[in-house]
């Protein structure tokens, strides 16, 4: 309407003249043309009036033909279809519309189209062909044509519903699982088994069937479910509080009982279901239990819960299973292939070191592809120390000549301390090897391995060195085990237990007494870890440099110094012993020309579950990431913004402390 403003202002302008010109007759006493100017003023000020009356009522109509634009088969088609169409000005205010607006008593001419539908205005602002609008329960799919000031309508309203009740009726499958009840079922007596099923069968059945869960019991501790999106959708806004509540029930009755679940949906093909609803169970129990896996069909596995760190309840019967199961696949096997991770360090090295043994022991040729990988420096020196008996005992050999080397369909590859190909120092290898074994204790991902033949990964254990040992130690046959390999193993169970003040279990103190047993110098072990005054220096002043955050955290953010890896665990685990800190991280730049964090938890946060979305790793109470291309500040503040997105989502890790 702004075009015809200043025809407006002409007709004010023009009616003061008049009203002028009529009391300057009157005066002059000239009533017949004063009557005559009147009336024909009156006249014109009606016409006019009309006129614009009739603007603001129907809109000026644009000179074009639809069809010129369309084409007229175009055109009709489009009244077939029940397609509107809109036209607008470059004030985005609409100058005509088409019938499919009247029938629908929508008045859009001269009226901004945004008014109508707010977010059409994402047509105009964003770089988008198309979005979806309601109005009184109507849905609009509105289309804009490039290179025409011109807006296609389509009502989309059943369509729409249809969707939305294919997704809300989208078939979900599911397992739940209490972790650790056969163990109970299996050595507790029936007193306390029966404690179990009316504390904690009770309430998650009574959860199930509130929420319309069709459930079916296939063995004593797990139970197959079935449901829909719509419920999903509900559960997941309720944070799977069944969590908690079966947390809550266990810690009643003195139980170490969690409960893990898993879901999958996406797909229609019922076979691949089962095989993600499977590999969901097995990742949310190899992460530690207490928390839900789910996986829509090729997309990103989403992990809800895991905020606390379920106590070890790995029997002596399963350690027993599993060694007698690696066993038997070393002997299938021609030679055994040993990899670890890279930047390695005691727990890995102790842990090639003693399947290495283990592989001689049954007649294997054995290699560990670790030559020219690179070491925590306090490891080197211990290697060093033992030089001529590890250079009698082991043979390393590096990524490329392993790869000369393999029968993919004969040999065998055993990973420890990693189960994930991109941080291998046979990475260029894990996907020729036919038979995969893999001994961890990290908390498992959705990078790990595919189709390993043997997964052995237990979170709750305090290091991989603790998960060997005790395999070797139930062998009836003997594995020879001397003072250097005892001495790594047993600096790689102090390093990950940060002197056995975290992450530790009785077996934990088992592991260390048997490595003494074997010939670990504890001695020796302690000059080891002894640091320098240059270094012990330099921790002081970096950990210095740490600020507090939200109340909890501690973060040192060192961006004009390159560390290495032990250097930043070693600052981490100082800003934990901070009064009243849960978690710590330490973010530098490393001499590999890239940006890591070191994260460190006192077992009340799960940090692994930070540095996850942040593309990391590690398990509860430890974990790291490393990234290229990017600086300190940057990640710091993705750091800060992945921590504040936890805590807003009320999935805060931090738990009461027992």
């Amino acid at each position: 309407m702004k075009y015809f403003t200043k025809w407006r202002n002409m007709m004010i302008g023009l009616s003061v003249l008049v009203i002028c010109l009529f009391i300057f007759q009157i005066l002059q006493k000239q009533w017949i043309s004063s009557i005559l100017l009147i009336l024909i003023a009156l006249l014109f000020i009606a016409i006019f009036i009309s006129f614009w009356h009739a603007i603001k009522v129907r809109g000026v109509k644009t000179e074009f033909d639809i069809s010129r634009i369309l084409g007229k088969d175009a055109k009709d088609a489009l009244k077939i279809g029940e397609v509107g169409i809109i036209t607008y000005n470059d004030e985005f205010v609409a100058t005509w519309t088409s019938d499919f607006f009247a029938q629908r008593d929508i008045s859009l001419v001269n009226k901004k189209v945004t008014s109508w539908i707010e977010n059409i205005r994402d047509i105009f602002d964003e770089d988008i062909d198309s979005v979806i609008g309601f109005d009184q329960g109507h849905v609009y799919e509105i289309l804009k044509k490039e290179e025409a000031q011109v807006l296609y309508v389509h009502d989309i309203t059943e369509l729409y519903g249809l969707r939305k009740e294919q997704w809300e009726n989208q078939v979900v499958v599911g397992l739940m699982q209490l972790d650790n009840y056969l163990e109970y079922q299996s050595y507790e007596n029936e007193e306390i088994v029966s404690k179990i099923n009316t504390h904690l069968r009770t309430p998650l059945i009574s959860w199930a069937k509130e929420h319309h869960l069709l459930i079916r019991r296939i063995r004593s501790d797990r139970i197959f479910v079935l449901l829909n999106r719509d419920i999903l959708e509900t559960i997941r806004q309720e944070n799977f509080n069944i969590l908690q509540i079966i947390k809550d029930e266990a810690n009643k009755i003195d139980v170490s009982i969690t409960l893990s679940i898993a879901m999958a949906y996406g797909t229609n093909d019922y076979e691949y279901l089962d095989s993600m609803l499977n590999e969901l169970m097995e990742l949310a129990q190899s992460r530690g239990g207490d928390q839900a896996a789910l996986q829509q069909a090729g997309h990103k596995v989403h992990y809800i819960g895991g905020n606390s760190e379920t106590s070890s309840q790995r029997s002596k019967v399963r350690v027993r299973i599993m060694a007698q199961s690696i066993q038997e696949a070393m002997k299938e096997c021609d030679r055994v292939f040993i990899a670890g991770h890279v930047n390695t360090d005691f727990d890995c090295m102790g842990a090639a070191l003693a399947m290495s043994n283990w592989a001689k022991a049954l007649k294997k040729q054995a290699f560990i592809i670790l030559q020219n990988v690179p070491r925590d420096q306090q490891l080197q020196e211990t290697m060093d120390f033992y030089k001529q008996a590890i250079h009698d005992r082991y043979t390393f050999i590096t990524a490329n000549k392993a790869t000369d080397m393999i029968d993919s369909k004969k040999d065998q590859l055993i990973m420890v301390d990693h189960g994930m190909p991109n941080i291998s120092s046979a990475r260029e290898l894990v996907d020729q090897f036919e038979k995969v074994i893999v001994i961890d204790h990290h908390r498992r991902n959705e990078h790990f391995v595919i189709h390993p033949l043997i997964t052995y990964v237990e979170s709750q254990a305090s290091s991989t060195c603790e998960l060997i040992v005790e395999m070797i130690d139930s062998l009836p046959n003997h594995i020879p085990v001397f003072e250097a390999e005892a001495t790594i193993l047993y600096l790689g169970l102090i390093i990950d237990t940060n002197r056995f003040k975290m992450h530790t279990s009785a077996r934990t103190f088992d592991t260390a007494a048997v490595l003494r047993r074997w010939g670990a110098n504890a001695n020796l072990a302690e000059k080891a870890l002894c640091e320098d005054f240059s270094n012990f220096r330099l921790k002081t002043e970096l950990v210095a440099r740490g600020e507090p955050y939200f109340g909890h955290f501690m973060i040192a953010a060192i961006d004009d110094k390159e560390l290495d890896r032990t250097m930043m665990a070693q600052v981490s685990d100082s800003l934990l012993k901070i009064k009243g800190c849960t978690a710590s991280f330490t973010i530098a730049n490393t001499k590999n020309h890239s940006v890591a964090i070191s994260a460190r938890s006192d077992g009340t946060f799960n940090v692994q579950k930070i540095m996850e979305k942040m593309n990391g790793g590690g398990h509860f109470a430890a974990a790291a990431l490393e990234r290229k291309d990017t600086t300190v500040e940057k990640l710091k503040e993705e750091l800060l913004d992945k921590i504040k997105e936890d805590l807003k989502k009320h999935e805060s890790n931090i738990v009461e402390r027992r």
